[in-house]
């Protein structure tokens, strides 16, 4: 395990002086800089060397300099303090360069540059690499740091998608050095596509929808190959980065914003770097489920800067969160064995804001306090998720296969079943229940498997396109998996919208007999071959427009379009079921699809290993750590947007909180204390085989030990 794993306080420093700011590096002073993060309890830092601007803030022969060698300077500060320093990069934004070498831009077919806000954006093609592979190459020969993170770097499939904090790659781009070279490598010109997003006049590139996977596969392999192609220069730039930092510091961690995010389809990086930002807290939440799944560290980049617009967290912002906002979102990530990386905005002057060690220290103190609780924790989990994407070799499907986990992730959330996401199927047989959501592009060998655990007596819920496509984004005749979910793929009706009618009395009195409006969850029309109909989708007596609404509303659903909806199918000593429609779970509109999942799994887990009275919007975690048993839990509440709970004197505490235990699943035959780290003994029962837990008052976020 690398120092990384080790280390649960660092702040991201995004130390910017643009050449039109007033008193550029005048009132940077290294020495005060580390003495300031050593008294807030920081261990490391990530340090901008290069910015969006193009300023290098070390010496070097190309592009902006700036008066002061902030990384010589600071580095050496740190250093005497025993904190950690990281190199920041950015890669793909540089105004200075692409100002001067419009050519080095990614445009789109018109000839519109990707713009992002105030920056363009590089591409891989261009002359640019080579430029910026002697600053990164000038940086590792000048400075012997911890570690090198790289910015900007465009790699996952722009699907359509909700912001995912990844770098999506503008693609097709169609600059003169990505026409040239596509033709010299392929023997063809690169195709002209017109995707949904990519109008004249919008600044980003956009790609194919699902309808176009779907009905339009000549279209969908040209779109392929142009992204393959422009992928390939990216590789060439990080192999290249990568081996230069290595020559000059083979001890150095090296990683970059996405690594090893789902839509990444790159392995090389030595920790998982994903961004999460407020107010999505369960976004954050899976980030982290998915980063120890990968069996690498992982950090979530937070801003600890106020949010800023409908989504994210604004990076650039002088007004910090509150401490108990930050201890809960750093929460999220402890609570997994990761750590959540605070973001820091000097002034462009090099001054910052004592208010913000402050908060930094009521957030890092109490984390060093508990760090030998916080330690390679092993998740303890009734509930396995696969998230099997393979975005180098089926790339347009990572984010359908992301997205259909996620929402399961944010129904078992709530409900507090304990569940871990898993990158793969060897270990299935030590779950109670697998839950594999919209997982659409599978291997034969992934198949096979998924049908040996339900064969030998395993529970499986499925949902969607799952298994439609292979391992390489080719579409079969029919579900991989047909036989175990009992069903025959017929076609994809190609509706936005579809209610479910649950058909089965038992599901109906635990969940609703109202038809349930499935919003943004495209149907697939399925026929049943030996499984049983639970439940239909049923379409609605005709599609929306201007001149068929009912009033506001949707036509009504038609029972005439009727189609088998929830489907349950005994196979072997096993059970499967299957949703013919993507389980979406968020906002006040899928309450009802989010219940029915809920009762779906407690039929299986008759007897889950955790329980408590915590409400929903508690995150509760349980590990197996170091010889004992320790509970997490973390109160998002405190970090509603419009409710946020941080006052000493009204905020939101909750108290008179239990959580349960099953000893005997826990394999556990005593306990000798219960207490909350580090010495704080609690009050406990028992009830049989269950150990009963009074949780301590929960502001941001409790954790118990169980020895």
């Amino acid at each position: 395990m690398n120092w990384f794993a080790q280390t649960f306080r660092k702040v991201h420093i995004i130390y910017a002086s643009p050449l039109w700011a007033k008193e550029r590096g005048t009132a940077f002073d290294a020495e005060e800089y580390a003495d300031s993060l050593a008294g807030a309890s920081v261990d490391c830092v990530e340090l901008y060397t290069k910015d969006h601007h193009g300023i290098c803030y070390y010496p070097c022969s190309l592009g902006l300099t700036f008066s002061h060698d902030v990384v010589g300077e600071l580095l050496a500060a740190l250093r005497k303090r025993d904190i950690r320093l990281i190199a920041y990069f950015s890669v793909c934004f540089d105004n200075y360069a692409l100002g001067l070498h419009p050519e080095w831009r990614a445009v789109n077919v018109w000839g519109d540059p990707c713009k992002v806000g105030p920056f363009y954006m590089a591409c891989w093609s261009s002359g640019y690499m080579d430029y910026a592979l002697q600053q990164i190459r000038e940086l590792a020969q000048g400075y012997t740091v911890d570690g090198y993170w790289l910015d900007i770097m465009p790699y996952v499939r722009n699907v359509p998608q909700t912001e995912w904090m990844s770098n999506s790659l503008p693609s097709p781009c169609y600059c003169f050095s990505c026409q040239k070279g596509y033709e010299d490598e392929t023997g063809e010109r690169l195709p002209l596509l017109e995707t949904p997003d990519s109008q004249v006049g919008n600044p980003l590139f956009g790609d194919l929808s699902l309808q176009q996977i779907v009905g339009q596969p000549f279209l969908a392999h040209h779109a392929e190959q142009a992204y393959q192609f422009l992928l390939g220069k990216g590789e060439a730039f990080l192999t290249q980065a990568m081996d230069i930092l290595r020559s000059n510091n083979p001890q150095a961690l090296i990683t970059y914003n996405g690594a090893n995010s789902p839509g990444d389809p790159f392995d090389y990086a030595d920790l998982v770097s994903i961004e999460g930002h407020a107010p999505l807290y369960t976004r954050q939440s899976f980030i982290a489920r998915w980063g120890r799944a990968t069996g690498k560290p992982f950090e979530i980049l937070v801003s600890a800067g106020l949010p800023g617009g409908p989504l994210g967290g604004l990076w650039c912002r002088y007004d910090h969160k509150p401490p108990p906002l930050l201890q809960m979102e750093n929460a999220i990530s402890l609570a997994h064995g990761g750590s959540s990386v605070l973001g820091q905005f000097p002034y462009p002057d090099g001054s910052t804001d004592p208010a913000q060690y402050r908060g930094y220290e009521q957030v890092f103190r109490p984390t060093a306090e508990v760090e030998p609780w916080l330690r390679q924790p092993q998740s303890v989990s009734d509930v396995g998720i696969p998230l099997l994407t393979k975005p180098r070799t089926a790339s347009l499907f990572w984010y359908l296969m992301s997205e259909g986990v996620e929402n399961i992730h944010q129904a078992l959330l709530d409900y507090h079943y304990q569940y871990d996401v898993i990158r793969n199927l060897d270990d299935m047989e030590s779950y109670q229940l697998i839950v594999l959501a919209d997982q659409a592009a599978l291997s034969d060998s992934e198949i096979e498997r998924l049908k040996e655990y339900v064969a030998g007596g395993g529970r499986l819920l499925a949902s969607g396109y799952s298994s439609l496509w292979d391992e390489n984004g080719r579409r079969r005749d029919d579900f991989g998996l047909a036989d175990l979910f009992g069903v025959s793929f017929r076609r994809d009706p190609g509706l936005p919208y579809v209610s479910v009618r649950l058909r089965d009395e038992a599901l109906v009195d635990r969940v609703t007999s109202f038809p349930m409006f499935a919003e943004d969850a495209p149907p697939v029309e399925v026929s049943l071959n030996g499984a049983a109909a639970l439940g239909d989708l049923v379409y609605p007596e005709t599609n929306r427009t201007s001149g068929t609404t009912v009033m506001w509303g949707n036509a009504p659903p038609d029972e005439d379009q009727a189609h088998p909806g929830l489907c349950r199918n005994d196979y072997g000593k096993g059970v499967c079921w299957y949703a013919a429609w993507p389980l979406r779970t968020g906002g006040l509109s899928n309450v009802w699809i989010k219940r029915l999942i809920k009762e779906l799994v407690s039929d299986v887990l008759t007897k889950p290993v955790l329980t408590t009275t915590a409400p929903a919007g508690v995150e509760v975690v349980l590990n197996r750590q170091d010889g004992r048993h320790v509970v997490h839990l973390v109160n998002h509440h405190i970090g509603s947007p419009d409710r946020p709970s941080f006052d000493e004197k009204n905020g939101l505490v909750l108290d008179n909180l239990e959580i349960q235990l099953d000893l005997a699943r826990l394999g556990v035959e005593s306990v000798q204390r219960v207490y909350a780290p580090p010495q704080s003994d609690l009050s406990y029962r028992m009830e049989g085989n269950n150990l009963v837990v009074q949780v301590p008052p929960l502001r941001a976020h409790a954790l118990i030990a169980i020895e």
